[in-house]
């Protein structure tokens, strides 16, 4: 299940009855620092995730909701949320090539390996529940008995074919989520209190 990243200002309102006792200005400086954090925060976080997968920047963009903005603050709401697509993504995303001895796949940058069983399989319309790349996957077909370890990576298509896949984006922003977190709060404290300072 995808678990959204959570900017917001925390304590803003711990002595007030609710939003609409703070002056208006905060509200207003407190909406565009949360903004503001929530852009630079999933830029950061796109850098962190390439970090650990072979993803590229163009394949995170915001605009094609694999990691995105999905909640943006209000002046009656200040909160704002980054979520990262919950689907598996096709292992034939991490392609590199392919030779008699198999196909190149690199999920981790800088380290790449051989499946030497492994084959391009094309989808006919693809498949909801994968993130494949031009409705292409990867996939293996196990010989009768075989068992492999990490069947979690795996989805059986037919019979002893089973499609391959790599870590979705919403499984690496969970564990980036918490490395970006002192940088977000600094970003949102520094914006705030420098939006602040319109008022003296």
């Amino acid at each position: 299940m995808t678990q959204p990243y959570v900017v917001a200002v925390e304590g803003l309102s711990e002595s007030i009855a609710d939003i609409e006792a703070l002056p208006a200005n905060v509200v207003r400086f407190a909406r565009m620092a949360i903004n503001t954090t929530t852009r630079k925060s999933r830029t950061l976080a796109s850098r962190k995730i390439r970090d650990q997968v072979s993803f590229t920047a163009t394949y995170l963009s915001d605009k094609n909701g694999r990691l995105s903005i999905t909640k943006h603050a209000s002046e009656s709401d200040l909160e704002a949320r980054i979520t990262g697509r919950s689907r598996p993504t096709s292992l034939a995303r991490f392609a590199t090539g392919s030779s008699r001895k198999g196909v190149r796949v690199r999920v981790k940058p800088g380290s790449s390996q051989t499946m030497g069983r492994a084959f391009f399989l094309k989808l006919r319309a693809g498949n909801a529940a994968i993130e494949t790349k031009s409705n292409q996957g990867l996939a293996i077909r196990l010989k009768p008995g075989e068992v492999i370890a990490n069947k979690r990576r795996m989805l059986q298509v037919a019979g002893n074919l089973y499609l391959l896949y790599g870590p979705s984006v919403d499984q690496i922003f969970a564990n980036v989520a918490e490395d970006i977190a002192p940088d977000a709060t600094d970003i949102l404290e520094g914006e705030f209190l420098r939006l602040l300072d319109r008022l003296n």
